[in-house]
């Protein structure tokens, strides 16, 4: 009886080892699949910048269908994760305001969709990412009932950004910004001046760099009380002036 004991004991150590191994391998790789969604959605957004910022305007249609084909291939393989809807509904913004048709309405209600899924799923994936972009949907488009634009509802969200990213260049300089647009260059300044100082992202350079140029100019009317909202942001969205 007390050789089985020990050998059932013996058994139940080995079992018990397997499972922990088992489950820590199972971890490493849930962990390992978690960093690859965030890492190649990061580097698609990293990628849509570089069209956005610099690529010719005759470039953008091709470019940014080829980006959203990509980030809808890594949705389709982890469609519960907020990284890649932020990046699609970026990529959304700027590509129905490049290839301006009878779908353009009908890509912008499907942008904020996929931000507001996001936000509710990961309200802090990609830095705050989500904020931001929602923000400027609301801020610049057209109210109803064209479509769902709302200064009000704009600032409330970029509020939000900025209060989980306190640091953030683009949830300050968007912050700000939209202050300033409103004619308190005062509340604006703070947040322009931190945008103005925030670190430079090693994977956004080239969006982050436009941001830092852009809040330098912007501290610069603040601190002379003078309004202002940058014309290149406007390409961010169709213009239906």
């Amino acid at each position: 009886m007390a050789l089985f004991r020990q050998i059932q004991y013996r058994g139940l150590r080995v079992f018990w080892g397997l499972a922990f191994l088992f489950s820590a391998q199972v971890g490493s790789a849930a962990e390992k699949s978690f960093d690859a969604v965030a890492k190649t959605s990061r580097t698609i957004q990293a990628e849509w910048s570089e069209v956005f910022y610099l690529a010719p305007r005759s470039e953008h249609v091709s470019r940014f269908k080829g980006l959203l084909e990509r980030i809808r291939a890594v949705k389709a393989e982890a469609p519960n994760r907020a990284e890649p809807m932020i990046v699609e509904a970026i990529i959304l913004c700027t590509y129905s305001a490049a290839a301006l048709g009878l779908d353009t309405l009908e890509m912008l209600e499907e942008s904020r969709s996929l931000l507001k899924t996001a936000i509710e799923r990961d309200p802090k994936a990609l830095e705050g990412a989500a904020y931001v972009t929602l923000g400027n949907l609301y801020r610049r488009l057209p109210g109803w009932p064209l479509l769902y634009g709302d200064k009000k509802i704009a600032r409330e969200i970029l509020t939000t950004g900025v209060r989980l990213f306190p640091e953030g260049i683009d949830t300050n300089y968007f912050m700000g910004d939209i202050l300033l647009e409103e004619g308190d260059s005062k509340a604006a300044l703070p947040y322009l001046e931190k945008a103005a100082r925030a670190s430079i992202r090693a994977t956004l350079r080239v969006s982050d760099e436009k941001l830092h140029k852009e809040a330098l100019e912007a501290v610069t009317l603040a601190q002379g009380g003078q309004s202002h909202r940058s014309e290149f942001f406007g390409q961010f969205t169709p213009s239906f002036h």
